[in-house]
């Protein structure tokens, strides 16, 4: 062992001396790199050399790869046949000089061809005129190979959404005075297919009329394909199986009936699971801190085989800083959650899941300015339209019970009659129906698509209030009947002239109606009034950070500022997200968005807050985990120069 031992030592070492000699070499092999000076295009008449530029691999200034001549040809060639070059040629030649790399691309273009007809045969199930709908050129339109595809990939997915699964085509192209193409098919659609019958095989635990339920196509239907995956969907979506599997078994010689068989493995049905969450802020008067989210949760998806579900999750929330600049830093549990959740998977006998939850928090600074105890309890549904239009909707009751509230100076400008209140505890009846179509092609990282949504509440607030009239503390309470609403938009799109990079932009507003108007936003409970800055909204101001502010002093003495909220939001959002390597994405963002206590402030003071900056983004399984540092614009007197934010997920 100490043989060993030894080596190691003496290993170690040589590790510096090796670590410098690779840095040397990296740097010698870069400094030598081939790069690309010029790229040049001989024989193009019909497109021009920028056109041609931005469907090639190589750029110039970037390094050469000769790998990607022949894979540049074949783009080239493919631009060409997709806009009736059918006989083109393409060619690749490179020249060097020193470092540098000149690429000449030689193009011989040939005669462009057009299409001069379509000419279907063989059909009696469709119309001649509806399956010619499924190609997307119209007679003298320059010849594209890659339409006519897409049209036959349509025209089959249609034989195979009507019964007609052994459909057959054969097409030829014939040329007419060397530029005019007509494209003749023969289609020999075959014997219409029904379902005889359905089995499942591999079920354990699940019970047999879940499947039933499941199925988008029944016994006696005619064969589609399209209804046969959406089925496989739908058992998917239980969250019950590790693998869903059909076949299709003839039944008789002409094959007019088959048999679809499934085959499933189930999921075990209990489960446990756990994640991890963390955040920052840094803020003058909060201090620096590092917040950390465990999450632990398990349950029952498969209760007596019916596929409803039920979980339990604790969240205890950890921080590591300075709750204030001035003090030390320390390690503490101010924050832990507990939910308990039981989902019906249909509702009304509809494929509406849902979710009835019990949820209990307790959380003190320097999380939240005062302790407080939470209370609620909920019940939603969620139902999903063919047409990526959904929505949910539900109701829901909430208790906030404040223990131990301070002191909270008002100016006596916003309040009628008295300086002070002081929160005690707040009863929330609430109402929500929240309409949302999303085209996103991922969740978690998208890229192309939009989500749409508009989110409509109605609650009733009863609060248990203290007020301070002239020194002395009064019990009081104050009820609100409010409509809440928002409309919010985003869109991801690839950025002009750059295919690997993403634009994303967003634009929401909000608002409330008081009905049986107060005129006083603090007699509407804290967590029903809107709060803008930080990771999510507009980076550069720390949580909640824009809007007014009201001193509250602790039994102890001590002094924090609260977020008062409001009544009306505006946010507008814009960033471009580049992927650097690997797993790495590089954001640049604008933000900008506001908050006003009522409708008259919007007049007074129209301006918006804004911040810019930079961050960087690792994906993971879980989604992204990003890092931002945004600079506020316009700042004013007093505050930060700007904030740096940690969190999971895009901001948007």
């Amino acid at each position: 062992m100490s043989k060993w031992l030894k080596s190691g030592f003496a290993f170690s070492q040589f590790l510096p001396g090796i670590l410098l000699c690779l840095l040397a070499l990296s740097i010698a092999v870069m400094a030598d790199e081939l790069k690309i000076d010029h790229i040049r295009f001989e024989g193009n008449t019909a497109f021009s050399n920028k056109s041609l530029r931005e469907i090639l691999k190589a750029e110039e200034g970037k390094a050469f790869n000769s790998k990607n001549l022949k894979l540049d040809e074949i783009l080239i060639a493919n631009y060409y046949t997709q806009r009736g070059y059918l006989d083109v040629f393409v060619s690749s030649g490179f020249k060097k000089n020193g470092n540098k790399i000149d690429i000449t691309y030689r193009i011989r273009e040939g005669t462009r061809k057009f299409l001069k007809e379509i000419s279907i045969q063989g059909n009696t199930e469709a119309s001649t005129q509806g399956l010619r709908n499924f190609f997307k050129i119209r007679e003298g339109d320059p010849f594209s190979r890659t339409v006519i595809e897409d049209g036959l990939n349509r025209m089959e997915d249609y034989y195979l959404n009507n019964g007609k699964p052994y459909a057959l085509f054969a097409d030829t192209t014939h040329f007419e005075n060397d530029s005019l193409v007509v494209y003749r098919l023969k289609i020999h659609e075959g014997p219409t297919v029904y379902i005889k019958e359905i089995r499942y095989s591999g079920r354990e635990r699940v019970k047999h009329f879940l499947m039933r339920r499941e199925m988008a196509i029944a016994k006696g239907d005619k064969y589609a394909r399209r209804l046969i995956e959406k089925s496989q969907s739908n058992l998917y979506s239980t969250g019950l199986f590790r693998s869903v599997e059909y076949r299709i078994v003839p039944l008789t010689d002409d094959g007019t009936e088959v048999l679809l068989q499934w085959k499933v493995r189930e999921k075990k049905a209990r489960w446990v699971g756990y994640r991890f969450g963390v955040g920052y802020e840094d803020a003058a008067e909060k201090g620096n801190l590092t917040t950390f989210d465990v999450t632990l949760e398990g349950g029952h998806r498969n209760l007596f085989g019916t596929a409803r579900s039920l979980s339990l999750q604790v969240v205890p929330s950890f921080y590591f800083g300075r709750e204030v600049s001035s003090a030390p830093r320390t390690f503490n549990n101010p924050k832990n959650q507990i939910s308990l959740n039981f989902v019906e998977p249909w509702v009304l006998n509809t494929r509406t899941p849902g979710t009835f939850q019990i949820a209990y928090s307790r959380e003190k600074p320097p999380l939240t300015v005062r302790p407080a105890r939470n209370l609620s309890t909920s019940f939603n549904i969620q139902h999903q339209y063919d047409n990526n239009w959904g929505f949910t909707s539900g109701v829901a009751f909430e208790q906030v019970n404040v223990e131990d509230s301070g002191t909270l100076s008002v100016d006596s400008t916003q309040v009628t009659d008295f300086r002070e209140l002081v929160p005690g505890q707040d009863r929330i009846y609430s109402f929500q129906l929240n309409p949302v179509k999303d085209r996103r092609d991922n969740v978690l990282n998208p890229h192309i698509g939009y989500i749409t949504e508009f989110r409509n509440q109605i609650l009733y607030a009863s609060s248990r209030l203290q007020i301070a009239r002239q020194g002395e503390l009064v019990d009081t309470s104050a009820t609100n009947l409010l409509y809440k609403t928002t409309a919010s938009w985003v869109r991801y799109q690839k950025f002009p002239g750059r295919k690997k990079w993403t634009l994303a932009t967003r634009a929401r507003a909000s608002g409330m109606l008081e009905i049986g108007k107060r005129n006083n936003i603090r007699l509407i409970p804290e967590s029903e009034r809107y709060y803008i800055g930080g990771s999510t909204t507009i980076r550069g101001y720390s949580e909640r950070g824009i809007g007014a502010e009201d001193l509250v002093v602790s039994q102890n003495g001590d002094t924090q500022r609260l977020p008062v909220g409001g009544k009306y939001l505006l946010l507008l959002n814009a960033e471009v997200r580049v992927p650097v390597w690997w797993l790495f994405y590089g954001e640049v963002f604008l933000d900008a968005g506001n908050i006003w206590e009522e409708w008259d402030d919007i007049a007074d003071n129209p301006g918006l807050k804004m911040g810019t900056g930079l961050g960087l983004a690792v994906l993971t399984p879980f989604g992204p985990i990003r890092f931002d540092y945004g600079f506020k614009i316009l700042r004013e007197s007093g505050e930060s120069p700007g904030e740096f934010h940690i969190g999971i997920s895009f901001a948007f």
